[in-house]
């Protein structure tokens, strides 16, 4: 069996910078999803006797155990694929498994390197670089058009104004089809969030001051200073400053799906959960995409305060039903757009916590998913829930049972406590 190359991720760990100035996330987002990051110039490659190729570079790479480097331009051409990290013995050293056997065991011609990217691409882009619509790369239909939208201003510059040290947050929906990057009132094009009356609400910006009320659908990425879970009693008010920090994150993912989980405040063991994509279908496809959006649904004035755990899908898989929640379109016979809420099929809303399964060097659970309507819709790739707690660090931590790659990674838990998910990345052949 080859090694699995599919699955990336990225964390603050390689040197990417998710802070509190607007852009931040779409420039994380830009480099995570579709270009990757470049290593320095690597000067020396060689294949080991059991095919691992072994690369040497100039300075530091910055990458961490288990990610997928991608070589080019190298001689011979059977080098030129994607890998995963195998060892790391050094800051300038890196030992990879190839996803493809190397043949050839001397190199004519070193090429070139980088951390590869998910898998997405730019359609969009706007004029003053504060929106981006991403897909993946050589899409199938069911792969959604994904909107982001870091705008402070409606378009006509005064009937909606945000002010800029405000809690800071995309907002992030999903679309069918798109034909320019503001293309999202079409009836007959299927979104999420989606108001089927109201097709501009999750990217609407009315209002000034702290009155202000901008978008729906919120990917939170600098708020005022939480300092740990227990803070959840005033965790949310947008009109209250953001804290100036560096936030540790961690990106996972591929083409499919990606789920974003970083610091919002000032703990940085204190992470929330977004993400998006398609998920795993158990229904026919043909009419309802099987899409998912774990976003912070939250449709009110800047100066409104909201707890966390009482806020829609703020907390996806953990906390409650109502907070762990996230979207999916709603099941149909017939072509109809609307949007229902979703919740894992866990045996509890404290992954990891309860310490349900301990014995495990590695207790993780793949999720299905059910809907408010009591459909049985499919199962979430990459993300599972943990049936055992690692540790409370907060830092992007790698696990391996067996052949098994993953990620340890904490969110929040119930009464000032954390949770945890692993993120699958793959075996290690």
């Amino acid at each position: 069996m080859a090694t699995d190359v599919d699955v990336q991720y990225f964390s603050h760990l390689n040197g990417l910078v998710l802070g509190n100035n607007w852009g931040d996330l779409i420039r994380l987002l830009d480099k995570a999803l579709v270009t990757g990051i470049d290593f320095t110039q690597i000067t020396s490659a060689s294949v080991s006797d059991q095919g691992d190729v072994h690369i040497t570079l100039y300075s530091a790479h910055n990458a961490m155990l288990f990610q997928v480097v991608e070589l080019s331009g190298f001689v011979p051409a059977s080098l030129n694929q994607k890998y995963r990290i195998k060892g790391v013995p050094s800051t300038t050293t890196l030992i990879l498994k190839p996803k493809t056997d190397i043949v050839e065991r001397s190199t004519t011609t070193v090429g070139t390197g980088k951390l590869a990217s998910l898998g997405y691409e730019i359609i969009f882009r706007d004029v003053n670089d504060v929106k981006r619509v991403y897909r993946a790369k050589n899409p199938t239909a069911q792969h959604p058009f994904i909107r982001v939208d870091e705008s402070l201003t409606s378009p006509d510059g005064t009937t909606g104004v945000y002010t800029s040290t405000y809690a800071k947050s995309a907002m992030v929906g999903l679309l069918e089809n798109m034909t320019h990057i503001d293309d999202y009132e079409n009836p007959a094009v299927n979104q999420l969030p989606i108001n089927s009356t109201d097709l501009s609400r999750n990217w609407r910006i009315t209002g000034t001051g702290s009155a202000v009320v901008r978008g729906w659908s919120k990917w939170y990425y600098s708020t005022r200073a939480v300092s740990q879970p227990s803070d959840d009693g005033n965790s949310l008010v947008e009109s209250v400053d953001s804290v100036n920090l560096v936030k540790w994150f961690t990106i996972f993912g591929d083409k499919d799906a990606f789920y974003l989980n970083r610091t919002i405040g000032a703990n940085n063991a204190y992470k929330l959960l977004s993400g998006c994509g398609v998920y795993t279908n158990a229904i026919d496809d043909n009419v309802v995409p099987p899409w998912f959006l774990m976003t912070s649904q939250r449709y009110v004035a800047a100066n409104t305060a909201s707890t966390w755990s009482s806020m829609v899908g703020s907390t996806p898989l953990t906390w409650s039903q109502s907070s762990g929640s996230f979207l999916i379109p709603k099941n149909a016979t017939a072509e109809t757009f609307a949007a229902v809420n979703a919740n894992g099929l866990t045996p509890d809303y404290r992954s990891g916590t309860t310490n349900l399964y301990s014995a495990n060097t590695v207790s993780a659970l793949e999720i299905p998913i059910f809907d408010a309507d009591k459909y049985l819709r499919g199962t979430l790739k990459h993300v599972c829930y943990s049936g055992k707690m690692h540790n409370t660090n907060g830092q992007t931590n790698t696990l391996l049972s067996g052949a098994s790659l993953y990620l340890w990674e904490t969110v929040p838990g119930i009464s000032a406590s954390l949770s945890g998910l692993y993120a699958y990345l793959g075996e290690l052949e």
